[in-house]
Order: C-alpha cells, then sequence, then structure tokens
C-alpha cells in the first residue's frame, strides 16, 4: 500500500451526525471544524524536582461551525417534544446530554478525499439563542463539544478514501461505529 504523502485540509462538508439509536443525518453546510486536545500531565517529584512526567490526552474538544439543519439543532441541544402538543419542541431543566457520532469528508485542493469520525462527544455549551435583525448576513451556528475515548479508547478517526475498501466507505457517513474500523 501506498503511504500518502501529501494532503493539506482545505474543506470540510457532508458532514453527519448521529445519536447511538438513530440514523445518521445531516448536519447542513459546514463552516468550520477543529478540534484541540486537553492534555493531563502527571509528575513524579522527589526532593523538589521532577524526576519523571507522562502526558495523556484525557478528551478532545471539538468546535463546529455551519449551517445546520433544524433536526441537527434540536438532536445535539436536546430538544424535546415530550409532554408537548404536536409540534412544539421545549429546551429545559429536564435536557439530558446526548452522546453524538460526527463524520465527515475533508478534500484538499486537488479533490483528493480523507474520512473523519469523532465517534463519541457531547454538546458542552447548550442552546444558544442570538437574532440581530440589522444583519446582511445569516451567521453560522457555533456548536461546542467534548470528545470522549469510545471502546478502542481513540477520539478521532481519519482514513484516505484511496485506502478505504467499498464496505467502510458506504458506512462511514451514514453508520460509523468503532467496530466499522476495527482490523479483522
Amino acid at each position: 500500500m501506498n503511504i500518502r504523502e501529501d494532503f493539506e485540509d482545505y474543506q470540510v462538508l457532508e458532514g453527519t451526525i448521529k445519536s447511538a439509536e438513530d440514523t445518521a443525518i445531516p448536519f447542513g453546510p459546514l463552516g468550520t471544524m477543529s478540534g484541540e486536545p486537553e492534555v493531563e500531565e502527571v509528575e513524579k517529584r522527589a526532593e523538589g524536582r521532577v524526576i519523571k512526567s507522562k502526558k495523556k490526552v484525557s478528551k478532545m474538544n471539538i468546535t463546529i461551525t455551519g449551517h445546520a439543519t433544524v433536526s441537527t439543532k434540536r438532536k445535539v441541544f436536546g430538544l424535546s417534544t415530550e409532554g408537548l402538543k404536536t409540534g412544539v419542541y421545549a429546551y429545559g431543566t429536564d435536557i439530558k446530554s446526548n452522546p453524538l457520532c460526527f463524520t465527515a469528508i475533508v478534500v484538499d485542493m486537488d479533490g483528493n478525499r480523507k474520512y473523519i469520525a469523532i465517534p463519541y462527544m457531547e454538546d458542552i455549551k447548550g442552546l444558544t439563542i442570538n437574532i440581530d435583525n440589522d444583519q446582511t448576513e445569516i451567521e453560522m451556528n457555533e456548536m461546542e463539544f467534548s470528545a470522549l475515548a469510545d471502546e478502542n479508547r481513540k477520539f478521532y478517526y481519519e482514513a484516505y478514501e484511496d485506502e478505504l475498501d467499498e464496505e467502510t466507505k458506504l458506512a462511514w457517513l451514514t453508520n460509523f461505529t468503532p467496530d466499522l474500523v476495527k482490523a479483522e
């Protein structure tokens, strides 16, 4: 197998989001996606100095911006119809965190494609509302997530399209699971 040496992330496309029991839904047009690890350092000290240290990633902080669909916003923020008339959704103290899986395709300037997945993340910011009657451009929704390790102890997956088998490519955006990418 050839190892890819050149790929600069240029654009993120075709984002989907799903909870464990549901099928994936399109996120909506994406603007940006960023992730940053949260690192913990464990130190061993003796005689007033550090003699050994180890760093470990405890989670990732993920930010996604875009024009999220209504279904995406309701799923991410946990809006519910429970106990309400048909068509009425609400956000309140009974909102429960909903673990989600985010998948997308990233392209480089040459059109090469990379599949990405964040298998287990939860909303950490909550629903925010900002309506500006003087705006001249519709603002993108910004959503912040905490990505925790899945059962494979991974926060993030990526694979180049030309290195994936057809079965994995077909399932990646619609039904990604940690088992999908495990070696058999």
